[in-house]
């Protein structure tokens, strides 16, 4: 039996088309929801939408509210079902705090680490998530990568053994979706990071930046960053509810472009040929860059002077195969 660990919005598109062929392989298997993401919004209505079987196992909300508190208290409790179910393997996605957690506790335990969009790197150390993805591909037992780009960054760090060229699963699940197009001429809006948001002082200053194009904006925004903003009116920023997963990929699908500090959307925005300006000094995704829609900018004052680029640029391992393919390598073990 394996167990999959979840614990924030990146990971539930990614889940669920790995969980189907599981299924169809007759490989028991087991999920948990850590509670890293508690709001609605941001995790149950993903369930719900995408038909994601409830969660086997969730802990507690309350989490904490910095790295170390959050990273130390998932491991006790990932520990006390490691120690009872003894899995066959674990796997984690991507690069949250809940990923590390999970590996730190199945490697001390002797239990496989089953590491979904391994190798990705930023090159940026000051990101918690650039941390995370170093630690947990390094203690990894099956890695499993998104492009070549993360193939060839685990050659340079001598991450040889068991690395599989898999595809994107969070690509799975948006090729079985049916979009409408339907152009809305709107910017869509999102921001997340703490090098973003932690700053009150820079955050508004970004907003104001961003505001003073004179195009309406949508801007679904993380609880965390609602609360900071509070009442503040702008006069081309309209602040939304977080989306679930379908109505923000037909934003992306039909905005005039986007305007992010996420990884994901940079895949999903290439795919689906919307340009992106990406509020970073680096990318974890550098073939989005190169061939795709995305364009970094590391100073929201430049994004007025951005030339956005039109790319449905789709590496071919992103056929919506990817589940297929990691499935056959968890047969073996």
């Amino acid at each position: 039996m394996f167990i999959h660990i979840v614990g924030a919005r990146p990971n539930f598109p990614k889940v669920k088309p790995l969980m189907e062929e599981m299924k169809k392989n007759s490989i028991s298997q087991k999920l948990l929801h850590t509670g890293q993401h508690y709001d609605y919004l941001m995790s149950k209505v993903f369930f719900n939408e995408l038909d994601i079987p409830v969660p086997d196992f969730h802990l507690d909300e309350y989490l904490g509210k910095t790295h170390a508190e959050q990273t130390g208290n998932i491991m006790i409790e990932l520990e006390k079902v490691f120690d009872s179910l003894k899995p066959k393997g674990v796997i984690v996605y991507g690069d949250i705090n809940s990923t590390l957690s999970a590996a730190l506790v199945a490697t001390k335990l002797h239990i496989p680490v089953i590491h979904i969009e391994s190798g990705c790197r930023s090159f940026d150390k000051k990101m918690p998530e650039e941390i995370n993805r170093i630690v947990v591909d390094h203690i990894s037992n099956y890695l499993f990568c998104t492009d070549s780009y993360s193939v060839k960054n685990l050659i340079k760090e001598g991450v040889t053994e068991n690395v599989y060229l898999s595809g994107n699963l969070m690509i799975d699940t948006l090729k079985t979706l049916s979009l409408d197009d339907n152009p809305s001429g709107e910017v869509l809006l999102t921001l997340h990071r703490p090098s973003n948001v932690d700053d009150t002082s820079k955050l508004f200053r970004i907003l104001g930046d961003i505001d003073s194009l004179g195009t309406r904006v949508i801007f679904p925004a993380h609880p965390r960053v609602k609360k900071i903003i509070d009442n503040k009116k702008f006069d081309n920023i309209k602040t939304v509810e977080p989306m679930s997963y379908k109505e923000f990929i037909s934003n992306l699908n039909n905005c005039k472009y986007a305007i992010s500090d996420s990884g994901g959307i940079q895949c999903e925005a290439s795919v689906l040929n919307t340009p992106l300006i990406t509020l970073r000094d680096t990318t974890e995704h550098q073939d989005t860059i190169l061939f795709g829609t995305n364009t970094l900018c590391s100073d929201s004052s430049e994004i007025k002077n951005m030339k956005l680029k039109k790319s449905n640029y789709s590496p071919k391992i992103w056929d919506g195969n990817s589940a297929k393919r990691i499935v056959e390598v968890l047969k073996t073990i």
